[in-house]
């Protein structure tokens, strides 16, 4: 078996071969993928999701192969998808578990604060237009809250609190600039068909040869030859060909800039999701936290809970909005904390160790609520894979040649719900505090789990029970999706 190991969290990479080596003795380590083997019979690939260049050749080569990235998993890790799928499922479901455990969320396409009202009246939704306009008239402790999230930005970016339309517009861009924004595109319009006719009526001896008399080889980022109309005109000895030294490379989500306290360029990331903000909480030591589970989905679709779970705390204590608007008070997300923060702050803990703190006393009437909190995990997360599989199966591709690893955010009210908040495609890990054992507890099963898909493992082999049974299977869909009809993957 020829194995290429390249996580996003490079400091996994040397513990991920030595769990493999536990299966496959003789097992080849490529470090470097352009010394990949043409055509090894079996393949097994871990490598950072957003970093795929020659990845899926070497795949589609093999005869025996694994890699841990889905052709397209958009329908449950983009938000406003995800809400897509909640919205298909139950309305033919209404006795789904995802009908009382997905907060109310409205797909939303914005641009520019002046434009919000056409925006909520476009919505496929009317309750957050209705919501906001009876908020109004109260007081902002009786408010209904929202939260709004982009679509396409993880790691807490761009989120924003708000209750009334007043409020949401003052988070969104001004269009104040918009009319020199074009302006200033049309004259560099102008500049290049100019450049271009000027080009147009150059003597053929100065274009069709370069500098040392050879054919002038015409390319793509060539100044001046932007368009296919300019393209087609070539004549002569111009040759095409693609722009050199560019490897094919999965698409990343975009990078925005945020300003703290500031507005969100909203008319460049367009979509979003307004989600109802849950406000009753039990606070952990005064804070606000959710859970994170992991999620293992494995081929055409057998899905996996890691019992082992995370609390994230938010950095300060938590108030309602409405007495604190601070981020820091009402998000999780330990991307918005420095690293030194949420180690000193014990921002991640061990979910079953959580009772220290406050925990005992959350849920009095209920001792056992942790383990009531993760069978609503097994079943949320069931049900959300098995509803985007049905529902979105062009934006959920499963192979069986392929596997992912998602880390799922969930929120528990003090009625001791778990709430579905997002889903997460290659989870950030962190080697500080209690994350970094999970993460090589968490990895040393998975390669188990995967070397059992290759047949590199034997199922039910006593040896590896320990490290098996921390894995739930909560979804075996596998024969109800039949067999893919895919054969070939070709990166974007």
């Amino acid at each position: 078996m020829h194995a290429f190991i390249n996580s996003s969290a490079p400091w996994l990479n040397e513990p991920i071969k030595s769990f493999i080596r536990l299966h496959v003795p003789d097992a080849v380590f490529i470090d470097d993928l352009d010394k990949f083997p043409v055509g090894a019979e079996t393949v097994f690939q871990y490598c950072d999701g957003w970093v795929l260049r020659e990845n899926f050749a070497a795949l589609n080569a093999s005869k025996n192969g694994l890699i841990n990235v889905y052709p397209n998993s958009d329908a449950i890790a983009r938000k406003d998808y995800l809400a897509a799928v909640v919205e298909y499922w139950t309305a033919k479901r209404p006795e789904s578990i995802l009908k009382k455990h997905v907060p109310a969320t409205i797909r939303l396409t914005l641009d520019y604060s002046e434009y919000l009202d056409e925006a909520l009246m476009a919505a496929d939704d009317l309750s957050l237009l209705y919501s906001l306009e009876q908020n109004d008239s109260k007081d902002a402790r009786d408010r209904e809250w929202w939260i709004l999230k982009p679509a396409l930005v993880d790691c807490g970016a761009g989120i924003r609190l708000f209750s009334t339309m007043d409020e949401l517009a003052s988070h969104l861009e001004l269009a104040e600039n918009e009319t020199d924004d074009d302006d200033e595109e049309e004259e560099e319009s102008e500049e290049g068909e100019a450049e271009a006719e000027t080009e147009a009526d150059t003597p053929p001896s100065e274009t069709e040869k370069g500098s040392g008399g050879e054919p002038f080889c015409l390319t793509l980022t060539t100044p001046g030859l932007d368009g296919l109309d300019i393209l087609v005109t070539a004549t002569g000895a111009m040759a095409l060909k693609p722009k050199a030294a560019e490897k094919p490379v999965r698409t990343k989500k975009p990078q925005y800039i945020f300003k703290a306290g500031g507005r969100i360029p909203s008319a460049q990331m367009r979509a979003f999701v307004a989600q109802r903000y849950i406000v009753s909480i039990p606070p952990l030591d005064g804070r606000k936290w959710h859970v994170r589970a992991y999620a293992l989905s494995m081929g055409r679709l057998k899905v996996h809970i890691f019992r082992d779970m995370l609390t994230l705390l938010a950095a300060e204590d938590y108030q309602p909005p409405w007495e604190n608007p601070s981020l820091k008070s009402s998000l999780t997300n330990t991307a918005l904390q420095d690293e030194d923060e949420f180690v000193e702050n014990e921002s991640m803990r061990d979910f079953w160790a959580a009772a220290a703190g406050g925990g005992a006393d959350m849920f009095p009437d209920r001792p056992d609520w942790k383990t009531h909190v993760f069978y609503q995990i097994c079943g949320i997360s069931a049900e959300v894979f098995r509803a985007a599989a049905h529902t979105m199966a062009d934006k959920f591709t499963t192979v069986d040649k392929c596997f992912e690893l998602f880390a799922i955010d969930f929120l528990v009210d003090t009625s001791g719900n778990a709430w579905l908040l997002e889903v997460n495609e290659t989870p950030a890990f962190y080697q500080q505090s209690i994350a970094g054992p999970l993460a090589l507890r968490l990895m040393e099963s998975l390669v188990c789990v995967t070397m059992e898909h290759m047949g590199k493992a034997e199922v039910g082999d006593p040896k590896n029970a320990a490290v098996r049974n921390r894995w739930v299977e909560v979804l075996d869909e596998t024969s109800k999706l039949a067999k893919s009809n895919i054969t070939e993957i070709m990166p974007e």
